[in-house]
């Protein structure tokens, strides 16, 4: 099985909180990807209208907890090592979403 190693560059990354438990936010589509890849369970994607053509950015939200956070700084790091096909379907996946949300912005995104 061949694994993939990626290279971190500079990611746009909020923490929130929503009750009782903190909320990682990235608009990063490539960590975003990653951590799907690890298992990290995705909660949702916040749209956000950005930029100078108004083009709809989504935010990737998981919950934040110790093993996101070792995650990231290997990622961070580029000591992460993940299997390459399914990197490239989550990817894929999560564009799709916010493409579809560019298309047709009345789609309900839960």
């Amino acid at each position: 099985m061949k694994l993939l190693k990626l290279k971190l560059y500079q990611n746009h990354m909020t923490i929130k909180e929503e009750g009782d438990k903190k909320i990682f936010s990235t608009r990063d589509l490539y960590l975003a990807s990653t951590l799907i890849t690890l298992h990290f369970p995705l909660l949702g994607i916040d749209m956000q209208i950005e930029g100078v053509k108004s083009r709809a950015i989504g935010y990737f939200n998981f919950e934040e907890n110790q093993a996101l956070l070792e995650a990231r700084s290997k990622y961070n790091q580029g000591l992460l090592l993940i299997e390459p096909r399914m990197f490239i379907t989550n990817m894929q996946s999560l564009k799709a979403e916010v493409v579809n949300f560019q298309q047709n912005p009345n789609s309900a995104l839960e």
